[in-house]
């Protein structure tokens, strides 16, 4: 197995002893991954989404466009439901080819066991693997946990975008951290 197979692919346990899996996306999770972004999207706290502001089909498309320009997408499943998703964009530009914006996104019952911490390891891992130098992020600047996580694993703040983002119930700034890989 290579070095970078057997960073896409783990088996493990939660925090709290159940199963899980780490593997790459493949496009039958598209459903899955639409019902993972309705679900957390419909708690209107964490993510610049809004239920059915994507189909199964235009999932499937953003997957296969994404790997296609040397991203990364990686699923957690626990006990066989996905729990969580890691999307890994790299930069396409020869003078953005060095970095990779990431996005994460956890289900609820899972938040607190491990699975974001697994996900952001992994691509921190990955980064290093392919040879990134930087990774990036935004996150909403009222979500404590996530910025924990992230200043845990060693992301800096690069600065805040004051309502950057605009959703029905309002506007949220978004903070925006990097890693030096």
């Amino acid at each position: 197995m290579s070095v970078r197979s057997a960073l896409l692919r783990r088996q493990g346990t939660t925090r709290d002893g159940r199963e899980l899996l780490l593997r790459p996306t493949r496009e039958t999770d598209a459903p899955a991954l639409v019902a993972l972004l309705d679900s957390v999207a419909a708690e209107r706290e964490f993510i610049a989404a809004v239920p059915g502001d994507r189909s199964v089909a235009e999932e499937q498309l953003a997957l296969a466009a994404l790997l296609g320009e040397g991203g990364l997408s990686i699923v957690v499943e626990v006990e066989a439901n996905i729990a969580g998703h890691l999307v890994v964009h790299r930069g396409v530009a020869p003078d953005e080819a060095h970095s990779g914006d990431v996005a994460i996104i956890v289900e609820n019952q899972y938040r607190g066991t491990g699975v974001g911490r697994l996900l952001m390891e992994t691509a921190i891992d990955w980064g290093r693997a392919v040879g990134l130098s930087r990774l990036h992020l935004g996150v909403f600047s009222s979500n404590d946990r996530a910025i924990g996580l992230y200043r845990s694993l060693g992301f800096v703040d690069d600065g805040v975008r004051s309502a950057h983002v605009k959703l029905p119930d309002g506007e949220r700034a978004l903070l925006l951290m990097s890693l030096s890989l």
